[in-house]
């Protein structure tokens, strides 16, 4: 990013690299203090908020919604999840500036980080060939840096989680891109289903690849077929995966028709479910305004739901 800049300087030397480092750095300090400002200033509006829960395992019909108190255990209220009808002035221009900020952060961490994985994933083939489950600590680490100068997540009812070393299916709803930087904050192992032209990202297409990733082609029935037998498959073997039901993002919060391609993925391998319910990241970046990362002083919570047998 920061490299015709730097040219046009004439600045060729290493130094240039440690130059880079700075901006960057400078950068990720002024989305920190930025944040903390806005914490105190309290710019959110009050508006509505609705979470879902699942009803019954194999029933995506049958959704539930949570009507949480405001008070409840000092969680913010529902009403700060939901975006705003209007916004501080100037915040459009602060939000473009965080999310061309946290690109580079994505990228700076991942030109690292994907070397690193590609150089130890022959040992970790060799000693856990099916979960390659030191890929996912890597890349829990990726999305955890990236994500704590921007906004801050909450975990609640991880007395909920199902034992790290058997597999089930994790299902959350989908409202935006930082649903699934969130995700990571479970501190669970777990392979995403995810469309395969997300593979196409430069940095995090080929940490997917190493991960292996499991994708799918949405139009292409045949690759439908395949992924759900892959999914069955590694499931028996212990390795969870991670699907969102509705199959794509929601631009209102609202919940989209589920598929029965999860549910029918947990009955077949005879695993359980686990629902989650994620908040606020639609405040964050809407869907379809990707190039904004809106400040919000509650940020994401995460809620595990007790799972589905």
């Amino acid at each position: 990013f920061f490299s015709p800049f730097l040219d046009s300087l004439g600045i060729h030397r290493p130094g240039a690299m440690h130059l880079r480092s700075t901006c960057l750095g400078t950068l990720l300090g002024l989305n920190v203090i930025f944040a903390c400002l806005h914490s105190r200033a309290g710019w959110s509006k009050e508006h509505e908020a609705l979470s879902f829960a699942f009803a019954g395992r194999g029933q995506p019909a049958h959704r539930n919604f949570l009507q949480r108190p405001a008070s409840t255990a000092g969680t913010p209220a529902l009403k700060e999840f939901v975006n705003p009808k209007s916004r501080f002035p100037g915040h459009s221009v602060f939000a473009v500036f965080r999310a061309v900020t946290h690109l580079l952060a994505i990228w700076f961490i991942g030109i690292v980080l994907v070397p690193t994985m590609a150089l130890f994933l022959p040992v970790v083939r060799r000693r856990d060939p099916v979960k390659l489950a030191f890929m996912d600590r890597l890349i829990i680490g990726w999305a955890r840096l990236c994500v704590f100068p921007f906004f801050k997540v909450r975990v609640t009812g991880k007395e909920n989680l199902a034992p790290p070393d058997k597999g089930v299916v994790y299902v959350a709803n989908h409202q935006s891109f930082m649903d699934i930087f969130s995700s990571y904050h479970l501190q669970r192992c777990f392979k995403f289903v995810s469309k395969a032209s997300i593979l196409k990202i430069p940095v995090v297409g080929a940490a997917m690849k190493l991960n292996k990733t499991i994708t799918i082609e949405r139009e292409d029935r045949r690759s439908q077929m395949a992924t759900f037998r892959h999914c069955v498959d590694v499931l028996k073997k212990d390795v969870s995966i991670f699907v969102f039901p509705e199959g794509t993002r929601s631009s209102d919060g609202s919940l989209l028709e589920f598929k029965k391609g999860p549910f029918s993925m947990a009955k077949r391998a005879g695993v359980p479910i686990q629902p989650i319910t994620i908040r606020g990241t639609g405040r964050l970046m809407p869907n379809k305004k990707e190039f904004f990362l809106f400040c919000s002083r509650a940020g994401v919570e995460m809620v595990v739901h007790p799972t589905v047998p």
